[in-house]
This record gives C-alpha cells, structure tokens and sequence, in this order.
C-alpha cells in the first residue's frame, strides 16, 4: 500500500493539503496558548503630583468670576484621555495687563481697564522623568507653553508660568 496514492490522499482517505492545513491550526493555536500564559513584564511606573501655575492675561469680570477654586481644568485640543488635566486649588488676582506694541515700536506690558491677570496654581497627575513632565501620562507640560484650558463654567487662555 502507497503511502501517498495518485489522487494525493495520505493512505488513500485524507488530503495531504488537508494535513498541512490542520498542522498550521495547531501550531497557531499552540503558539496563542504559549503567548497567553507568560507571565506580564510590564513595569508600573508610578505616577506623582505636579503642581503648575497658569497666567490669564486681561481676564474680564465675568471671567473672574467663572473660575473658582475646586475646578477641575481640561484642554480640549490636546489628547489627555478625556481626563482633567487637574484641579485649580489657588487663583491669585494682579492688576490687569496684556502684551501690547507702542507707537515707538517697542512691545511690553499695558494696562487693561477693567480687567485682571490670573494667577492659577493646579494641581494634577502625571509622569516626572528626564524628559519632562507629563499629565495623565500624555499631556506634555512645558514652560511659555499657551493653552486653551476649559472649566466647568468658563474658557480661557494662559501662559504655563512655572512648574512648582
């Protein structure tokens, strides 16, 4: 008896391609059990508190009164998972200015009539390494940066000020 008869059949009852197929299945699904059952090596890198302030140039009244402490702050144009960014825990109130250009051509600081800089000190979580500082693990914080930030009742725009 052949092992292998003229219709390709294994001893004449099953398909040699059949027999390849059925071994590529059982390698697969040995592979997939090997690969489920390893042990994770993934590390946990804790995450810590980062403190920063925020600056609100010229901000109006109502502004003012629209940001309060306890707030948490998002930014809707950069990913953080949907996550707050972190919560406002103190919101200092300087007299007013915004950058401006005079007739002499020179820029600086001007007066805003009616009114004030904010100066918000939040408070989130995220990652520290050598690298920077990342809330929520993917939001990258950089001093000079401009934000749009959002609370729960108000928009604003801010210069990340320091990084406590």
């Amino acid at each position: 008896m052949k092992v292998i008869d003229n219709n390709g059949r294994l001893f004449g009852k099953i398909s040699v391609i059949d027999v390849l197929a059925i071994l590529v299945v059982l390698a697969l699904g040995a592979a997939l059990y090997v690969k489920s059952n390893q042990p994770h090596t993934g590390v946990s890198v804790p995450t810590q508190t980062i403190t920063y302030q925020v600056r609100v140039d010229g901000a109006p009244e109502y502004l003012q009164n629209s940001i309060h402490v306890g707030d948490a702050v998002y930014d809707l144009s950069y990913e953080s998972g949907g996550a707050p960014l972190g919560e406002i825990i103190d919101i200092q109130v300087l007299p007013g200015t915004r950058m401006a250009e005079f007739i002499d051509g020179t820029a600086g600081p001007a007066p805003v009539e009616g009114g004030a800089n904010l100066l918000l000190t939040i408070q989130g979580e995220g990652l520290v390494n050598e690298e920077g500082y990342f809330l929520n693990r993917v939001y990258d914080l950089g001093v000079n940066a401009a934000r749009t930030y959002y609370s729960k009742y108000a928009e604003f725009t801010t210069t990340v000020t320091a990084i406590l």
